[in-house]
């Protein structure tokens, strides 16, 4: 099954994507199933209205669409109450956004969000790329406070800051890289030989980038088709398996 981790479907600021038209993406790519974000001030502000409306449409179409769940650490205890209710009702994994959130990723002001997922068995996607606020080493530091925990190194830090990247993911095991903007040889191949093809997970970031270059990116990687099959959804189905048993 291919699944691709990580879309937007919805209005926001800079893009409109309808249900039919991502589902018209998926299948002339491949795609069986998507995790739907929350969009942008659905991320930062309107986290129960954006945590509702993914729900919603995870539940109209229960073959092709999982949601995030997210909450803005500001919150404080209703955060946590809304991400707890989220899980619950159903969505398969948590997305933050530090900048979009106005947190930075090594404050303890997220430690609760990430301790409910942690109860719930939930993958944690996470915005890497933008200094200050989420940088691919704090993630590091994140990850290793919570070990128990599944991260997605959301876009490898190649939104603005890269250079650590492959150093951040080397010294955490249980975060997961995404294939998401980069490059079949300078970027996904070099890590498949630091962190294995094992820990690499796909996602288009549709619309913001589009899903039929993602997907033919990864198909040129230098790696066994097993290999391929891993990344373009073997891995992240083990990481759902794990939220789900």
């Amino acid at each position: 099954m291919n699944i691709d981790a990580h879309v937007q479907i919805g209005e926001g600021r800079y893009h409109r994507v309808v249900p039919e038209r991502m589902l018209e993406q998926m299948d002339s790519c491949g795609i069986h199933r998507a995790l739907i974000s929350p969009i942008d001030r659905e991320m930062a502000v309107h986290n129960r209205e954006g945590n509702d409306r993914v729900l919603a449409l995870a539940k109209r179409y229960p073959d092709r669409f999982l949601a995030y769940a997210t909450a803005n650490p500001w919150y404080e205890g209703a955060a946590v109450a809304e991400l707890e209710r989220a899980l619950g009702e159903g969505a398969a994994a948590v997305k933050l956004h530090p900048p979009l959130q106005g947190f930075m990723i090594m404050e303890s002001l997220v430690h609760p969000l990430i301790e409910v997922a942690a109860r719930h068995r939930a993958p944690v996607y996470v915005h890497t790329g933008t200094p200050a606020y989420a940088l691919p080493l704090q993630l590091t530091e994140l990850a290793l406070t919570y070990p128990e925990v599944a991260f997605i190194m959301g876009k490898n830090g190649k939104t603005d800051f890269w250079i650590d990247a492959f150093p951040a993911l080397e010294r955490a095991s249980n975060i997961f890289g995404d294939t998401a903007h980069d490059f079949p040889e300078r970027g996904m191949a070099r890590l498949c030989k630091v962190i294995g093809p094992e820990r690499i997970i796909f996602s288009s970031n549709h619309p913001v980038s589009r899903m039929s270059l993602e997907v033919e990116k990864v198909r040129a990687i230098d790696v066994t088709e097993a290999e391929k099959a891993a990344i373009l959804g073997g891995n992240m189905e083990r990481l759902l398996a794990a939220r789900f048993r």
